[in-house]
């Protein structure tokens, strides 16, 4: 007999396996979602490119104002890495990795939705099922108690 002994701790959201996840509808966002401001010289193709890329994904739905604001900056942070690039200028490889870091937090990649507990999934799992209608004439399966099968079990 085991012996008695403080009782588990409670696992904070999001800091074990017990943490819940969001399911999000694996459908591209279509909702309203801001459009790169005009500047004094156009956006790089590359920038423009991933901006509809990260505009359109279905997690997109959960954002607030702030994290629309925060991809904006992201990709503020994407014209810069690129103009430094094109002009072969080795400084832009620091901003890389806060250019990581900050598509990990918008959950951009599978594996940055996995660490932020997001899982698409396909329209029909999500909608809730509905019960069957068993036809006319046609026999519902019947559940045995527990009781009468330990009986049975037991001899």
């Amino acid at each position: 007999m085991a012996l008695p002994g403080r009782a588990p701790k409670d696992v904070r959201l999001g800091r074990g396996l017990s943490a819940e996840w969001t399911e999000v509808t694996n459908t591209p966002y279509a909702g309203p979602s801001p459009d790169l401001p005009e500047l004094d010289l156009p956006w790089y193709r590359e920038v423009v490119e991933w901006w509809e890329l990260v505009r359109r994904m279905p997690h997109c739905e959960l954002w607030s104002d702030m994290d629309w604001q925060f991809a904006l900056h992201t990709a503020f942070m994407w014209q810069d890495w690129w103009k430094n690039f094109y002009s072969e200028r080795t400084v832009f490889a620091n901003k890389s990795t806060e250019i990581r870091r900050r598509e990990d937090q918008m959950g951009t990649t599978q594996e940055a939705r996995r660490k932020l507990r997001i899982r698409y999934v396909d329209p029909e799992v999500v909608a809730p099922a509905q019960p069957e209608q068993a036809a006319e004439g046609e026999k519902k399966a019947s559940v045995t108690s527990i009781a009468s099968r330990r009986g049975r079990l037991a001899g």
